[in-house]
């Protein structure tokens, strides 16, 4: 049965071709209007999935499009009945008069059986394409040993949160698939050691962003340096548009559930006193780009034996305070969370999730100024003494992140 999220399906598909083409000069819009307008359906109808179909944003005449397939087994067949079937006969000097060389694939599987991509049920309805400005951006590691599961763990425990915590949270994750390729008409590239991880990102400028926070993220420093040392080659990025009928694409809010499970003591880490920078936008949803920076102070206490915790947040620049309450619902295994602004006593709507490792992500709904939106908390463990919190709301489109705070944990020689 395929795993269903809040926002799609997981895909089941067992082994996955990145595809990479050279083209002619001129000719990639060529091809994706062929590809798209001729060539999905019967795929899928042969019992392959096409996941995503991208213009490289980086290389004009470069194609790339991800294929998947249920198993290896059944992969050679599943082709032979596309490629021998009579809508790749008919096509099939269009698409390749189109092509200086189609050779440059990787043969992938998922790192474990739910680290493929959540994709929506339906595909897009054809529209101009690269009109929102949206990316996919794929990572490509060639190590220097075969993908073992120490060096997934490791990725996830080191590289995934501190990504995630600069804006691009991993989505899909895989490795290469060492099994023959039984179809030889198709080559793919052979004796190399992959690790393959993507993500997305609304636009250019959410790029832009995730770079300067890796850029002034120490904790990354230091993981890139074990990068390095895995790696055989620099690693390689990918920054995709997706044409108009991909299913793979920036589909926000990516990632927005409210089943995200935790654990009771998911909050021990904030008891105590902190102090904190803090950072808002000027106006929300509007685009801006303006943050107003301010200090701020934080207490927490846990109750209950955890199941509940408060904290009180003091703004004295800005004249203001608020207090969260949390609780952990032990039948659901999850936390749900409320804030009180000190001016105007209101209770805001619950946001409910937990912790996976390091992040923690709570999720709801809400209003904005009279604007219903979904609203997206994150929460991030950098060190023990060290913390990160962040706000987003999603008017019906990308997720706006408007709200920061980088928490610091005052000792007791500084209290």
């Amino acid at each position: 049965m395929t795993a269903s999220h809040d926002d799609g399906d997981l895909d089941p598909s067992q082994v996955l071709e990145l595809r990479q083409y050279t083209l002619h000069p001129g000719q990639r819009d060529a091809l994706i209007d062929l590809f798209d307008r001729e060539l999905v359906e019967p795929q899928e109808a042969a019992g392959m999935r096409v996941i995503g179909q991208f213009r490289d944003r980086d290389a004009t005449d470069r194609f790339v499009w991800l294929r998947g397939f249920p198993d290896l087994a059944s992969r050679a067949a599943r082709l032979q009945a596309f490629y021998g079937g009579p809508v790749w006969q008919a096509h099939r000097d269009a698409a390749n008069a189109t092509m200086i060389d189609s050779d440059d694939v990787l043969l992938l599987r998922p790192v474990d059986p739910g680290a493929g991509f959540v994709l929506p049920r339906a595909r897009p309805v054809a529209a101009a394409a690269g009109a929102d400005g949206a990316l996919v951006r794929a990572t490509i590691y060639l190590l220097r040993a075969p993908v073992d599961d120490a060096f997934v763990d490791w990725f996830d425990a080191q590289v995934g949160p501190i990504a995630a915590a600069a804006g691009a949270p991993p989505v899909a994750r895989f490795r290469t698939e060492y099994g023959k390729n039984a179809f030889p008409r198709l080559p793919v590239r052979e004796g190399e050691h992959a690790f393959v991880w993507f993500t997305a990102f609304a636009g250019a400028a959410d790029l832009e962003r995730h770079r300067a926070e890796l850029a002034r993220s120490a904790a990354w420093d230091r993981v890139a340096a074990g990068l390095a040392a895995r790696c055989a080659s620099p690693p390689r990025e990918l920054h995709l548009a997706p044409t108009s009928r991909s299913l793979l694409r920036h589909a926000e809010p990516v990632g927005y559930t409210t089943r995200r499970r935790g654990g009771v003591h998911d909050f021990d880490f904030l008891a105590g006193d902190w102090r904190a920078a803090g950072r808002r936008l000027v106006r929300r949803g509007a685009g801006c780009q303006d943050w107003d920076e301010f200090p701020a102070e934080l207490r927490a206490a846990l109750h209950l034996g955890g199941v509940a915790n408060v904290d009180e947040l003091a703004l004295p620049t800005l004249g203001w305070s608020g207090l969260t309450v949390r609780h952990f619902r032990l039948a659901d295994r999850q936390w749900s969370i409320r804030w009180i602004s000190a001016r105007t006593g209101a209770m805001d709507p619950e946001v409910v999730g937990g912790f996976a490792g390091d992040r923690g992500e709570f999720y709801g709904e809400d209003e904005d100024d009279g604007r219903p939106v979904r609203v997206r908390f994150v929460w991030t463990r950098l060190s023990p003494d060290a913390a990160r919190w962040e706000q987003a709301f999603s008017y019906g489109g990308p997720w706006e992140t408007n709200w920061v705070m980088e928490f610091t944990r005052v000792t007791p020689r500084e209290a």
